[in-house]
């Protein structure tokens, strides 16, 4: 084996001497290449069974000939093909162009020998093919053999030359003598099945398009004997994916199927004809059952949907059924008997089993004569309301029909609910309540008059709102009347309505400051019991809760008609009315009392308020009366007593407050009243007030911060406003730190904040007492200093000494000099050396 460097330079060397390029010389090789190595081939074909060739020489003789992999599988592929061709009979393809060719072969009788197959497997070795390679050479070869076969005894079959017993034996024969697998041939007889049938069809089409409509006819009874004898031929075969005839051959939807080449319209026209045809030439004009398995197979034949199908067939025969339905309905509304009910019932259905019509179709169209058949019964009914006989009427059109009673609702609804309305308001009388003896009558003239019992539902509500609306526009009319002003009223909802509960919008007035000047609470009452008597509100399940390890569903009232929903008012107008029946239910007094405030919810409710927006406007309600209420009771009393605390809780009842909405509001109006307390005593601050203050805060467990909301730097504020007087008039002394203490915790001030406050407090105080003292001293009023050093003293006391004072030397010996002149006589004298020493530090004297 030679390197490609070597064999490029002996080439080289080669076309130097016979003066070619190397390009050249190459081109010129592999042109006696391929000659030679096919002469080869040809001798492998014919040396095949003397054991002479094998692969490896093959292989020998294409690296002589420098044939590659690619080139080399190709001439194998010829070879093999030559073989396949020349086994079957055929001329093979690299058979020589002299070679006589007059004489024609009969491609019926081409068939591989008993040898073949076993010639062909050892060349395919030899040739180093897969056998996918060779089946596929194979069947290319034989297919068309095998198919022409096939079709042609399908064809003998179709014309009654030959049983198909006799054709399946034939194909069967043909497979295998031509080596084609049996699953490759499924896939060749369906192509086979379907030029077999889409010939007679396409024959079929041509008369189609000149209207020829016997032809037609003829032509599809052809078609379908024709596809009974290709089931048999295919029954024979045992292959489950045949047992569908019309759906493997006759897919409309696949280009390649039986009746694939036909347009929908063309496939449509062909059915429509031979449809009305078989009726027409059917003796008697009705569809037999063996005509309609005709019609049914031919159906499948055209690849004809069901519904397309029930289309032409309501097309074609419907005016039948339609003709019958109206004649039944007529008579029967005329002068309704049992036994022409009976009469009728059997037209219909003759009708239905003569066109094979569906019951589906029957029903729509009974629909429409029902329909019909009320609106006349409701014409001629006394008083709109049907008799027993003209309800045995319906019913029996009803059956006759195929419908069911939920089929009827809507006609009667149509015709009938005005009719119900009408007695659900007559039923309400003056009051606008049904009584419970009327409920009974109209569940009663429901049934009646057929109408469903949902849609009485909606026929309720309509007659409600009938009488409902008038109610809330008088409410509001009356609303407007007593609490706006001329001009408010005048401009008609133009102007804001306002906020706050209180109509004139200045001072609050009346019990706890709540005006409540409105004259329409009974109106109000009414409106709440129409609602409620006649059981207009719905409970709705909204979800579900745990309830002792078990779920229960959770209920919420809703109100179908509001008077917001129905345009009687709108938002700011029921926010409006709705506070103001509050204010008035917490204002009564005794049993009324209590009755307003068990309609408060369902009054919201029926306003069309949210259960947000309630609670809002109570809490704003309450907010108003805890503020004046508490106001009044802690400028009286200080703080709350045990009787304040039970008034409040009557009012949160009354309000319909929670406990938490309760606290809440009681600790905002606490801190209101603190808040305006604490302000007016921080402008003119005293420490016994900031003292009562704090003192009254802790009482009430009100957090100075956090509850009354005192910033911190007023906090400081207070605490330096207390601990100033008593520093300075020796209340608070190192040795008595306890009131200072009281104070912090009372404040509930950070201990690391207050002693820097406190520090900083002694500083200041130390240096305006230094400075008076060092006035008096210049003015030679020495006497006047003795307070003011004993109170330097004592701050020294809190700081060791370190005062962060500036003293000139003489002033502090001066200053020292006067306190040991002063009378220290039954003072402990440790005491009194610790404070010189602390005298010295502040004023910066030292003992050297």
């Amino acid at each position: 084996d030679e390197t490609n460097e070597a064999f490029k330079f002996e080439m080289t060397r080669v076309a130097k001497a016979m003066k070619l390029s190397l390009t050249t010389a190459l081109d010129r090789v592999s042109e006696v290449q391929e000659p030679f190595y096919r002469r080869a081939l040809r001798s492998t074909r014919s040396k095949l069974g003397s054991n002479q060739v094998s692969e490896s020489m093959l292989e020998r003789a294409r690296q002589t000939l420098g044939i590659d992999e690619e080139t080399a599988f190709d001439m194998h592929v010829a070879c093999f093909n030559d073989e396949v061709r020349e086994q079957l009979g055929l001329k093979a393809e690299d058979d020589d162009e002299e070679e006589d060719d007059s004489e024609e072969i009969d491609m019926s009788k081409a068939k591989f020998g008993p040898d073949s197959k076993e010639r062909l497997d050892q060349l395919r070795d030899i040739l180093g093919l897969t056998e996918e390679d060779a089946n596929y050479e194979i069947a290319a070869e034989a297919t068309p053999l095998y198919q022409a076969t096939a079709l042609s005894a399908m064809k003998a079959v179709l014309s009654g030359i030959t049983e198909p017993d006799d054709a399946w034996e034939k194909i069967e024969a043909r497979r295998e003598e031509l080596l084609l697998p049996e699953s490759k041939s499924k896939d060749l007889l369906s192509s086979i099945v379907m030029q077999a049938l889409g010939g007679p069809l396409e024959e079929t089409n041509k008369f189609a398009k000149v209207n020829n409509e016997a032809a037609v006819y003829e032509n599809l009874l052809e078609a379908l004997q024709a596809k009974e004898a290709l089931i048999d031929i295919l029954a024979k075969s045992g292959w489950d994916e045949f047992d569908n005839f019309d759906q493997t051959f006759c897919d409309p939807w696949d280009r390649q199927s039986a009746n694939g080449f036909l347009r929908s319209d063309e496939r449509i026209k062909l059915y429509n004809i031979f449809l009305n045809r078989s009726v027409r030439k059917a003796e008697d004009g009705k569809i037999s059952d063996e005509m309609y398995g005709k019609i049914m197979e031919v159906k499948g034949l055209l690849g004809i949907s069901d519904d397309q199908a029930e289309i032409e067939a309501r097309s074609a025969f419907g005016p039948e059924l339609q003709k019958a339905c109206l004649a039944a309905c007529d008579e029967i509304v005329r002068d309704f008997t049992p036994e022409l009910a009976k009469n009728m019932a059997k037209q219909i259905n003759d009708v239905m089993k003569n066109y094979k019509l569906s019951e589906d179709y029957l029903r729509e169209q009974g629909a429409s004569y029902y329909a019909k058949a009320v609106s006349q019964i409701s014409d001629k009914s006394p008083a709109g309301i049907p008799t027993d006989e003209m309800t045995e009427a319906l019913n029996s059109l009803r059956e006759m029909y195929g419908l069911e009673k939920e089929d009827t609702y809507p006609a009667h609804m149509e015709y009938f609910g005005a009719v119900y309305k009408k007695s659900i308001l007559e039923s309400m009388g003056s009051t606008g309540v049904i009584r419970p003896e009327f409920r009974k009558g109209l569940a009663e003239l429901r049934l009646r008059l057929g109408v469903r019992e949902e849609d009485t539902k909606e026929l309720f509500l309509e007659a409600v709102e009938e009488k409902f609306i008038p109610m809330v526009e008088w409410i509001n009319s009356e609303m407007e009347r007593t609490q706006l002003s001329q001009k408010q009223l005048s401009e008609r909802r133009g102007k804001d309505m306002g906020e706050d509960v209180f109509q004139s919008g200045k001072s609050a007035e009346g019990t706890l400051g709540l005006g409540a000047e409105v004259n329409i609470m009974g109106d109000i009452i009414n409106l709440v019991d129409f609602y409620t008597e006649n059981d207009i509100a719905e409970e709705k399940e909204v979800g579900t809760k745990e309830v002792e390890g078990e779920e229960v569903p959770v209920f919420e009232t809703s109100y179908p008609i509001t008077a917001i929903g129905c345009g009687a008012l709108d938002q700011e107008m029921a926010e409006y009315l709705y506070r103001q029946f509050v204010v008035g239910a917490f204002t009564a007094q005794g049993d009324q009392a209590g009755r307003y405030e068990g309609a408060r919810a369902a009054f919201g409710g029926i306003l069309g308020l949210t259960s947000e927006k309630m609670e809002d406007i109570n809490d704003n309600i309450g907010s108003a009366v805890y503020d004046n209420f508490v106001s009044r009771s802690m400028a009286s009393k200080g703080a709350l007593d045990q009787q304040d605390m039970m008034f409040l809780a009557n009012i949160q009842t009354k309000l319909g407050l929670s406990t938490e909405q309760g606290e809440k509001l009681l600790l905002q109006s606490q801190k209101k009243v603190l808040s305006e307390e604490i302000n007016a005593i921080m402008d003119d601050s005293t420490p016994e007030k900031l003292k009562a203050f704090r003192e009254k805060c802790n009482v009430m467990g009100m957090d100075l911060a956090e509850d009354v909301g005192i910033s911190s730097h007023r906090l400081v504020r207070m605490f330096e406003s207390e601990i100033t007087p008593a520093l300075k008039s020796g209340e608070i002394t190192a040795e008595n730190s306890e009131y200072l203490t009281e104070i912090q915790e009372s404040l509930n001030m950070n201990p690391d904040e207050c002693e820097t406050v406190f520090e900083n407090t002694v500083l200041r105080l130390s240096k305006q007492a230094m400075d008076l003292i060092n006035s008096e001293i210049m003015r030679g009023r020495d006497e006047n200093t003795v307070d003011l050093i004993k109170e330097l003293v004592r701050y020294a006391a809190f700081m060791d000494g370190d005062l962060e004072l500036s003293v000139e030397e003489a002033t502090a010996r001066k200053v020292f000099n006067i306190y040991e002149a002063f009378d220290f006589s039954g003072q402990d004298p440790e005491v009194v050396e610790q404070n010189q020493e602390l005298l010295k530090a502040a004023l910066g004297i030292s003992d050297s």
